[in-house]
């Protein structure tokens, strides 16, 4: 049989196939909810592949339906994502309107970075350049934090994306400085990324001695997030503060090969005020 007629088929299988779910819910009534993703893309390439798929990646979002999607490692306009804008096609092909770029580094004639889709304006869009030590024969990233804020309903929220640094010396340095930034923030914080730690190390112990709380807390198998076949450790986090204006409904991860890592999606509770 030709074999591209074989890719041509697996493909559509795929599509047309439901989506794997791990999940927690601790669902209640009453209040408005928030559906948050946050995704670590790989330039929009499959597992072990290089050649990017955008659609992949939108059908992802949209089959979720989320409101706002954080992303880690999108480009615009690099080789080897075909000299393109992808936050701004996944905009496009999502439905998702307001979007907002974060340049990490330069890359390949472009950038690499972080995005945000949302289906809600967002205002005070800021970027924030993490600490970052060199460390003798290691490569060290350079590293963002953003942040911007939007109004669901009648509720003012920060949302802020980041990928820490792979190394814990540089972490160690970026949590005070991403809690320093999320403290001045004058409404509830949703706050996620790929934080390049385990549920159980120095890096997520400082996020919650620092008030934050975890939609899906500890290293629980639904909970992990790489690689995307066959997972067995978390990296990928949603985090919110304070508990008294945001509640958990839902935490999902899909297992999906759209990239290296799985997509987390974690729908809030937005708590009436009395």
């Amino acid at each position: 049989m030709n074999s591209l007629f074989v890719t041509t088929l697996l493909w559509l299988c795929w599509t047309l196939l439901p989506l794997e779910r791990s999940s927690i819910n601790t669902a209640q009534q009453g209040n408005s909810t928030l559906k948050v993703m946050s995704y670590n893309v790989k330039y929009c390439a499959p597992y072990k592949s290089s050649t990017p798929d955008l659609d992949s990646i939108a059908r992802i979002i949209r089959h979720t339906d989320a409101d706002i999607v954080f992303m880690q490692e999108i480009d615009r306009n690099t080789t080897r994502s075909g000299k393109v804008n992808q936050l701004e096609l996944l905009s496009q092909k999502t439905g998702l309107n307001y979007h907002f770029y974060g340049e990490a580094i330069s890359y390949q004639g472009g950038e690499t970075g972080l995005g945000i889709l949302s289906r809600y304006p967002m205002t005070d869009q800021e970027i924030h350049h993490l600490p970052r030590v060199e460390l003798e024969g290691r490569y060290v990233s350079y590293r963002i934090l953003m942040t911007a804020v939007t109004k669901v309903e009648q509720q003012h929220l920060t949302i802020a994306n980041t990928h820490m640094e792979l190394t814990l010396e540089n972490r160690e340095l970026q949590v005070p400085a991403i809690d320093s930034v999320l403290s001045a923030a004058p409404y509830p914080v949703i706050f996620g990324g790929d934080f390049n730690a385990t549920p159980d190390g120095p890096t997520i112990t400082s996020f919650f001695e620092r008030g934050f709380n975890s939609a899906c807390p500890g290293n629980a198998p639904q909970c992990f997030t790489i690689p995307s076949r066959e997972p067995n450790r978390t990296l990928d986090y949603i985090l919110y503060r304070p508990r008294t204006e945001l509640g958990i409904k839902s935490h999902e991860v899909l297992h999906t090969e759209a990239s290296d890592h799985l997509p987390i999606i974690t729908t809030f509770e937005l708590k009436s005020k009395p």
